[in-house]
């Protein structure tokens, strides 16, 4: 069963690229490549002009633009887009493990390219209190003192820490056992954002049981604009406990072994502990789940048992912390909660604003053509039915964007909040290039995304010390 996954027991092989004839689905997806290219140019153009909205005025949060448009901007862009197609024919006949290690190696030096224009170096920014409240508090206190004082100590740390589950400090102390200088801490957060390329292989093979897909999805997992344009903050790590998370829960679907269901509870309290807001992809475990019970790949007493054993977990880690360190979660996260309410109103960001608002900074930190195909594969998920796990995937994917925008937690600064679901929604553009049995599709693709980060890091202060 190593090419075969739960959700896809039903095949005898992994799916192989169909012939690009005039199947409906080839044209649905080169029309939505090709509205996504140009939806892309153009606005290329209005960021070259600066008249291209990120953020709202009238919501009270804006991204300023910093710089003039110059054609040099966009070296790094085309330098890197050689890069990638040259690494998918290079790697093309080794063994999937040793193609995943190359894309690993090649990972941090890519993305650090895509921030030439960046007038913001990694040191400045891992060491500001304003950019990121992480940094200080792990110089300030010991690892075991800041853990279990932390309720004690939240008054006294900078905002974006006081404002944070510890999990991204604890990060932090994690990094300083290795150096505590700031530019190499920032290419190690860089190394650590980058295991979601991993994971998003990892995901995408035990949900599609196709290297090729889970290729691409590493790939485009790696170059998502609002992860680029955010590098080193820690939203751009936040991805990897949840899709780790995702992968256990996967594995267990598939073996049954209670190892991967424990293994499950203990990534989800690494979830909270870390970025809770990532949780609310918990739509797609249950959409996973009820596909593998709905195509019989597992029965009612093996999702008693993987919801009996990952609660088991989840509660033995809680209370150890608990024993341990006299950490509370739930106090914490009560906590965190209540001020990101309270903060929306003593900011004055209003819902009605946000709440369309944050669709199109959605769209911006996902890539507009990853966009427009994300869509392309919605409506094919609607019209073709719900028993396949792209379309489990695609609706899930959507379902998640719409209850977090309606719900309203998110209000200015939200590309950056928007990583998470980002990274997720380009599972299904990855299975839908993998589809053609051409190169072209992706390198359109890849190449559009590539422009718009490389625009974006050049010209608009995303992050600044």
């Amino acid at each position: 069963m190593s090419e075969r996954t739960v959700l896809t027991a039903d095949r005898a092989a992994p799916a192989a690229p169909q012939p690009d004839t005039a199947d409906p689905q080839h044209r649905l997806l080169h029309r939505a490549l090709l509205g996504g290219a140009v939806l892309t140019l153009a606005a290329a153009v209005l960021f070259a002009v600066q008249v291209l909205p990120v953020g709202s005025r009238a919501g009270r949060w804006i991204y300023p633009y910093i710089a003039a448009f110059s054609g040099w901007q966009l070296w790094p862009a085309a330098v890197a887009l050689v890069a990638v197609l040259g690494l998918l024919r290079v790697t093309g006949r080794l063994r999937p493990w040793a193609q995943v290690g190359v894309w690993l190696v090649a990972a941090v030096p890519l993305q650090l390219l895509m921030r030439v224009y960046d007038d913001a170096s990694l040191a400045a920014l891992v060491g500001s209190d304003r950019a990121n409240s992480f940094h200080t508090p792990s110089l300030t206190y010991p690892a075991y003192d800041f853990i279990s004082r932390y309720m004690d100590l939240v008054p006294e740390l900078p905002a974006h820490a006081r404002t944070n589950m510890p999990g991204k400090t604890l990060l932090y102390h994690l990094l300083g056992a290795v150096t505590t200088d700031p530019g190499t801490q920032g290419v190690l957060v860089v190394a650590v954002s980058s295991l979601t390329g991993l994971l998003a292989y990892a995901v995408a093979r035990e949900l599609f049981g196709d290297h090729r897909t889970a290729v691409y999805a590493m790939v485009l997992v790696l170059l998502v604009p609002g992860r680029l344009w955010f590098l080193p903050i820690l939203n751009t790590v936040s991805p990897v406990p949840i899709l780790l998370a995702l992968w256990l829960h996967l594995r267990f679907l598939r073996t049954k072994s209670w190892p991967w269901a424990v293994s499950l509870g203990l990534a989800l309290y690494l979830t909270f502990l870390f970025e809770p807001l990532p949780l609310v992809l918990g739509l797609a475990f249950a959409g996973t789940a009820a596909l593998a019970l709905h195509r019989r790949a597992c029965d009612w007493y093996d999702l008693l048992r993987l919801v009996s054993l990952t609660l088991a977990a989840f509660a033995a880690a809680y209370l150890g912390m608990r024993a341990v360190f006299g950490y509370d979660l739930f106090v914490n996260l009560h906590y965190v909660l209540a001020d990101a309410n309270e903060f929306n109103v003593r900011a004055g960001r209003p819902y009605q604003v946000w709440v369309w608002r944050n669709l199109w900074d959605f769209a911006l930190c996902a890539g507009l053509a990853a966009t427009v195909v994300s869509g392309a594969a919605g409506w094919d998920a609607l019209r073709r039915g719900l028993a396949r796990p792209v379309a489990v995937v695609t609706v899930c994917a959507f379902a998640v964007l719409a209850f977090l925008d309606l719900v309203g937690v998110n209000r200015g600064e939200t590309i950056r909040l928007w990583i998470f679901l980002a990274v997720f929604f380009q599972l299904t553009v990855a299975w839908w290039c993998a589809r053609s049995p051409r190169v072209w599709p992706f390198a359109l693709l890849v190449g559009a995304t590539l422009v718009q980060s490389a625009l974006g890091m050049a010209l608009i202060a995303f992050v600044r010390p």
